[in-house]
């Protein structure tokens, strides 16, 4: 009998154990067999663990749930929806955009957003944008150097007289800085009737608009040919070269170089005075561009990455030099120097990556931020923001940049590249008397005796001396009779009246560094009038040399009022010898109050029984012939009158007017004048409400 089979036998071989890709951890800890069952395996299950799989990192054969699966496709569909969007949206908008006229042969798109604060955050959107600039401040200071700081040695002076005592009221010493301070600035409650635009508080820009093709050109032309010679830092050949690649494609051209474009077109409109628009006119105009301008750049002017920015700064500094926006003159030009030492226009060896005409830009740029620095830092009486020893590249040349220049010739640009350094040179001067004649206008610590000041006022005039020495002769020094004499050389001879132009801005430039030198003697003059006076000592070496200084700075304050007189009552192309009205305007406005300063230093002195001093023959027909000079300057300018205004009033007060001049030198003062009405708009030329008691007080009986 056989034994029985074996069961197992019967069935075959056994079968190969399925082999599980991924046990979950549990098992792979336990080192365990694994089932593989999701979600939870047979092992857990029966223990009770929470089963887990997790794929190894090198896994090349994971299982991907469905779920997984499903989210992906889930998303992948929205974003799909999204794009679809987007595309529509997009297309209605190059359609729209395709409609439209280019921006040459018609206005640009209004901006509705709001104007944004300059100090606020940055935009990141690529769009057309606006900025404003803060209102004027309540107070700023102005400091040594500057008119207001002037006014209040005379105020003292004149108010510490005996005979005065009672007529004239004036803050307590101890209220206000000795040399310099703050300023209290009143401002009437709601914008004034007649007002010109800058006056108001700027708001959204209804309506920024390029003129025509013809029109735009012309303007060019005329920045290039007046302001684009004094100031060479803009290339004009490569400036057009873009503006046509504009007229062909407005959107080829960088939203910086249509800025750049608007505020030179408000600075062509602002600046012309002879046979153009009458001021208020050329202001209303002007203001349309420059809010146009800062629409176009609002993040470009805080970031300041390109050279083209900082240009930008620069001439928008410039322009506000000739409005009430002393604030947002300082701010602005704060921002082109840190924009042009963030580039490094300031070194040399960071200019050394670029091209012949890029690396000549770049420095020409650097200097006009240094002439505009030393200007602002004068008027306003406050340390300049670049130090002189940053000023170390090599002066302009004309080689690389000068060739090719579609408005002048050849020679008239060589004559503008050596009154550019020539200007450079002169302002390093200014910028030694700040700093060892005003203390860096700084306000800090004790004035210098008269002896240091004297001392250092002839050092640097040895200096001053040098500078008119090394002069080219295309650009000597004129008098009054020399300017007659080149002006019948020059009638109707483009060639020769530029170069004449260019002596007659760098003569008034020289005479009035003259007088901000000089100016300080006079002040010890003023000083030494007080109750307190002066010691002995000091009094004696004031005597003694001071008044070679004083009658200096009085002749330089004369032939400045000489030369721009001459020039305001000419007609034709001779009125534009002068430049930028609000130059001469500071200018006649800066020597009127010398001399006014100079006269009454004199009658002091004489009522004193002191010595005499000598002064100049004639000085006191200068105060009304300034007055009327500001009559011819500009008409219905607001800033112009005010100054005019300041000086009828102090002539006035202080009884300077020659009896056998009054009514043909100066006229009266209009009846009813309201004083308040100008506020505080004059900009580099406020003066404190210190001035306005004097102007408000009694007539003064002769001394």
């Amino acid at each position: 009998m056989e034994p029985p089979s074996d069961p197992l036998s019967l069935q075959g071989p056994p079968g190969k154990r399925r082999r599980v890709a991924l046990a979950c951890d549990v098992c792979r800890t336990r080192k365990s067999r694994c089932d593989g069952i999701r979600p939870q395996c047979g092992m857990c299950q029966d223990l009770g663990f929470e089963c887990v799989y997790t794929p190894p990192v090198t896994a090349t054969n994971v299982i991907v749930q469905k779920d997984y699966l499903k989210d992906l496709e889930s998303r992948v569909k929205s974003l799909e929806k999204n794009l679809t969007t987007m595309q529509s949206d997009l297309s209605g908008l190059a359609a729209r955009l395709t409609s439209r006229s280019p921006p040459s042969e018609g206005p640009l798109e209004p901006c509705h957003e709001p104007l944004a604060d300059l100090a606020g955050p940055e935009d990141p959107i690529d769009a057309m944008g606006a900025v404003t600039f803060a209102d004027e401040e309540d107070c700023g200071y102005f400091g040594p150097s500057s008119n207001i700081a002037f006014l209040r040695h005379l105020s003292r002076a004149v108010s510490h007289r005996e005979i005065n005592q009672n007529e004239i009221n004036t803050p307590r010493l101890d209220q206000i800085a000795y040399d310099g301070g703050v300023v209290s600035a009143t401002r009437p409650p709601s914008p004034l009737s007649g007002c010109t635009p800058t006056a108001g508080r700027p708001g959204l820009v209804t309506n920024p608009a390029l003129p025509s093709s013809e029109e735009t050109l012309r303007l060019i032309r005329r920045f290039f040919y007046e302001t684009g010679l004094l100031f060479p830092y803009i290339h004009a050949p490569t400036f057009l070269e873009t503006y046509d690649e504009f007229k062909n494609n407005a959107k080829k051209v960088r939203r910086t170089w249509l800025g750049l474009l608007s505020i030179m077109l408000a600075m062509a409109k602002v600046t012309g005075v002879s046979g153009h628009a009458p001021a208020e006119t050329r202001i209303k105009e002007s203001t349309v561009y420059y809010r146009q301008a800062l629409n176009l750049c609002r993040g470009e002017m805080l970031r300041g990455t390109t050279l083209e920015v900082v240009q930008y700064l620069l001439l928008m500094g410039q322009y506000l030099q000739g409005t009430q926006k002393s604030v947002q003159a300082w701010t602005v030009h704060g921002l082109a120097v840190k924009a042009a030492l963030q580039l490094g226009l300031h070194s040399k060896d960071a200019s050394q990556a670029f091209s012949p005409l890029e690396r000549e830009t770049r420095k020409r740029t650097w200097f006009g931020c240094v002439v505009l620095d030393r200007t602002l830092s004068m008027t306003f009486g406050r340390p300049p923001a670049i130090p002189d020893s940053y000023v170390q590249l090599d002066l302009p040349i004309v080689d690389c940049i000068g060739q090719g220049e579609p408005f002048v010739d050849d020679k008239t640009i060589r004559h503008s590249i050596q009154f550019f350094n020539s200007t450079i040179t002169l302002y390093k001067q200014m910028g030694n008397i700040i700093d060892q004649v005003y203390g860096q206008n700084l306000g800090c610590g004790p004035g210098l005796s008269v002896g240091e000041t004297v001392g250092r006022v002839l050092s640097i005039e040895n200096q001053l001396f040098s500078w008119v020495m090394a002069l080219p002769e295309s650009l000597r020094q004129l008098t009054l009779q020399g300017l007659r004499e080149e002006i019948k050389k020059s009638e109707n001879q483009p060639g020769p009246f530029l170069s004449l132009k260019f002596r007659v801005i760098l003569t008034l430039r020289y005479l009035h560094t003259q007088i901000l030198l000089h100016r300080p003697i006079l002040v010890k003059f003023l000083d030494a009038s007080l109750p307190s006076g002066l010691e002995p000592g000091q009094e004696r070496i004031l005597n003694e040399i001071g008044h070679s200084s004083m009658n200096k700075c009085v002749e330089s304050a004369m032939e400045i009022i000489d030369i721009i007189h001459e020039l305001v009552f000419t007609t034709g192309q001779q009125r534009d010898l002068l430049g930028a009205w609000w130059y001469s305007l500071y200018y006649t406005f800066n020597a009127a109050l010398v001399i006014i300063g100079a006269t009454w230093v004199q009658r002091a002195r004489q009522s004193a029984q002191n010595s005499p001093a000598h002064q100049p023959t004639n000085i006191q027909l200068y105060p009304g012939r300034a007055v009327a000079t500001l009559y011819r300057l500009d008409t219905g300018n607001r800033m112009v009158d005010r100054c005019r205004y300041y000086l009828e009033q102090l002539i006035s007060v202080l009884r300077l007017q020659p009896e056998d001049l009054t009514g043909t030198a100066m006229s009266s003062v209009t009846p009813g004048f309201d004083f308040s009405s100008f506020g505080m708009e004059c900009g580099e030329f406020m003066l404190d409400d210190l001035f306005t008691n004097m102007t408000h007080a009694p007539a003064l009986e002769r001394w």
